[in-house]
């Protein structure tokens, strides 16, 4: 893959981006809830374990959603794979060059 998507693999991503966004975030709020809710653990140490988780997450949603233009779609294309929030189905709808790239990054 020479650096760029296809403009069709483009278009179905810009598609599906606000989805995909719901969805990491839902499992982040997720994550949050069960660390705070934890029958273990000081207040404090909650705090620390919540924030540490935040600090985290606050990564992969810019590594998967800030910048997305379409010079830099081929790394949040790699970025949403390596953090499984493209399904089967998903990966299914991109071109064969998006596909095999991603099978070439499993390797």
């Amino acid at each position: 893959m020479a650096g760029t998507l296809p403009e069709r693999d483009w278009k179905y991503l810009r598609s599906i981006e606000k989805e995909l966004l719901d969805e990491l975030c839902r499992r982040i709020n997720q994550r949050a809830v069960e660390i705070v809710q934890s029958e273990t653990g000081t207040g404090h140490e909650k705090y620390l374990a919540l924030y540490k988780h935040i600090e985290a997450s606050d990564r992969i949603v810019g590594d998967c959603f800030n910048d997305w233009r379409r010079s830099t779609l081929t790394m949040k294309l790699l970025f949403l794979y390596r953090h499984k929030l493209l399904d089967g189905e998903q990966i299914l709808k991109l071109s064969e060059e998006a596909r095999g790239f991603l099978d070439r990054c499993d390797a």
